[in-house]
């Protein structure tokens, strides 16, 4: 199952899509990327002071990492380790630059030489963002260097910056805080062996349906296990509520208050009552296994008052129970969209609504994918949260105050507990009409319409023509076919050059993934690169017959020499040349590129 992880931007595409604004290219802010690319080489070390040889070296796309209680790495460990990132950024314009520079530990940062942020010390108060703003910054290429360390407890670091009508292309870094969950996945319905997936989930707030949580886990018999420290305000009564579909164990710090390790006929309800409990943090595990069928987990926990009734302040890091006196609308951007009698469609029809019509939201199933909406005619129904545009009254909750990647009226919509019944969507049978469209930016080809869960098989360079089969069901993507390979590619950035929009079929299609360890890259009609990348030496370059430091020397590159990269290694910190004819790897860190990206190499 997709994690919803902005409502915000999907919204705002189907919008764009409903009012035909895309794919007519949007103007956008111009981006200082680096020379030629988004691409940082990277260094982690296994200690706080970056002494010593790096454990591990990579390309890190960017700098805007929330790492919670784990590390960069398995072979970095959790606490004291260290990082070093470099590249050359070239700014288009010259003038005042503003740099930000946030971390929970230290960091620094230097512009060419110059020191600009110096904050080498620990952070008792935890994520602290440093400003830096050079006034007189010249236009073209700097390089950038930035380190970080990690004493204990939660990690994470982000670097961005801003100059006169330019931005960087950075997310805003999740900031370490109350509401993240360190989450262990399995393959098996134990909790044994090592889990195959570790992450931080920002809720604990899942319905899988008959799904799984990532596509490397099974559909059935898999478990999980998550903690969190969480914040009780105040002493006394506290209930914990739980709703699983599938086995499900609680502790508070070493107590176990909720033990239902067993199958389930359905999804069923737990309440744990702890009447003195102390204010302050306690530890919170939550332990779950799928036992076959649909898959669904969620908790909950609130102070109570002695008479047995909510207080309704210091609430858990569930969801949110929400607030009715808050009023969101729901903005209709389909052309007719179906109201349902219940969230899924399973349930049957009881009205339709148009574009561009505003209805309040009475309230939303838990992951916010079925919304609750007043008729206006005494009756309510559900809608798909894909359909409509989701905005509050209160200029001020649209925006996203508090850090947590949602905008804050997200939180003031009550949450119905009910079952989404699943349903097929079936797209009606269209005459096929040619669409085809033009790649404005150099784009990541994927097999899969997500940039989250799906996997990159390829480049497709800027200024190519695609042929479009099909879009997604939000029309953010197009699945596309180029030079004989299909993949899907962001719509954002295709403009249709022949047909529309609506002559496409939905798809949600996985193209086969490539073989192991390789990616599509284009080539011209002789057969040649369509995207070459060259490299020019930083300094003398040790030659050697494999990617890495062990390797047998073939000679030595002098400072300055440029070269066509022909590949990388798996992690990007070693490029294939040819040098006086000789194929040979040299180490990435010391190569700057001139032309191409490393997303554009393959991977050897």
């Amino acid at each position: 199952m997709k994690k919803r992880t902005g409502y915000g931007l999907l919204t705002v595409l189907v919008l764009a899509l409903a009012l035909g604004v895309l794919p007519v290219p949007v103007a956008r802010l111009p981006i200082a990327e680096a020379n030629p690319g988004t691409q940082w080489n990277a260094s982690y070390f296994n200690n706080r002071n970056l002494q010593g040889a790096p454990v591990v070296t990579r390309i890190d796309d960017r700098i805007d990492f929330n790492w919670a209680l784990g590390s960069p790495d398995p072979a970095v460990p959790a606490d004291n380790f260290s990082a070093r990132w470099t590249k050359t950024v070239n700014f288009p314009v010259g003038g005042r630059w503003t740099f930000r520079v946030g971390a929970d530990d230290g960091v620094r940062m230097w512009i060419d030489t110059t020191l600009i942020v110096d904050q080498w010390h620990g952070t008792p108060a935890g994520y602290t963002t440093y400003t830096a703003t050079l006034d007189s910054l010249t236009a073209g290429p700097h390089e950038l260097k930035v380190e970080y360390y990690e004493e204990t407890g939660l990690a994470g670091v982000q670097v961005t910056w801003e100059g006169p009508g330019v931005t960087t292309p950075a997310q805003p870094v999740q900031q370490p805080g109350s509401s993240t969950w360190n989450a262990q996945y399995w393959n098996n319905a134990n909790l044994s062996g090592s889990p195959v997936i570790t992450r931080v989930d920002n809720a604990l707030n899942f319905q899988w349906g008959a799904g799984a949580p990532d596509p490397a886990l099974p559909a059935d018999n898999f478990s999980a296990r998550w903690t969190h420290n969480g914040s009780f305000a105040i002493p006394g009564w506290w209930r914990f509520t739980v709703r699983a579909d599938g086995g499900v164990r609680v502790w508070v710090d070493t107590t176990l208050i909720i033990d239902r390790w067993g199958p389930t006929s359905g999804t069923q309800t737990y309440t744990a009552d702890l009447y003195e409990l102390t204010a302050g943090t306690h530890e919170v595990r939550v332990e779950y296994f799928d036992d076959g069928g649909n898959a669904e987990i969620w908790i909950h926990w609130e102070a109570m008052n002695p008479d047995g009734t909510p207080r309704g302040d210091g609430s858990g890091a569930g969801q949110p129970a929400g607030d009715p006196s808050v009023k969101v609308w729901a903005s209709v951007t389909a052309t007719r969209l179906n109201v349902r009698s219940g969230p899924g469609t399973g349930h049957p029809v009881i009205a339709q609504i148009e574009y561009p019509k505003n209805y309040i939201v009475l309230g939303a199933v838990p992951d916010m994918s079925w919304v609750l909406i007043d008729l206006k005619d005494g009756r309510e129904g559900w809608v798909s949260n894909e359909w409509v545009y989701l905005w509050a009254a209160d200029s001020t909750l649209n925006q996203d105050l508090d850090g947590d990647t949602y905008q804050d009226f997200v939180f003031k919509i009550p949450r119905v507990h009910v079952d989404v019944l699943p349903g097929q969507f079936t797209a009606v049978a269209k005459p096929q009409v040619p669409v085809k469209g033009r790649v404005n930016d150099n784009l990541n080809l994927r097999d899969g319409p997500s940039a989250f869960s799906s996997r990159v098989i390829g480049t497709v360079p800027v200024g190519a023509i695609v042929d479009i089969e099909a879009r997604n069901r939000n029309g953010a993507w197009y699945l596309v076919d180029y030079q004989g390979v299909r993949g899907w590619l962001s719509a954002m950035f295709v403009s249709l050059t022949e047909g529309r929009v609506s002559d496409l079929l939905v798809s949600t299609e996985v193209v086969p993934a490539p073989p192991a360890g390789q990616v599509f890259v284009p080539v011209t009609e002789q057969g040649n690169p369509a995207v070459t990348v060259r490299g020019r030496a930083l300094s003398n370059l040790v030659f050697r017959n494999n990617a890495t430091l062990t390797a047998d020397e073939l000679g030595l590159i002098p400072a300055g020499t440029e070269f066509v990269i022909e590949a990388r290694n798996r992690n990007g910190a070693w490029y294939l040349i040819t040098y006086e004819g000789q194929p040979g790897w040299v180490n990435a860190a010391f190569v700057r590129l001139i032309e191409g990206r490393v997303a554009d190499l393959v991977i050897r």
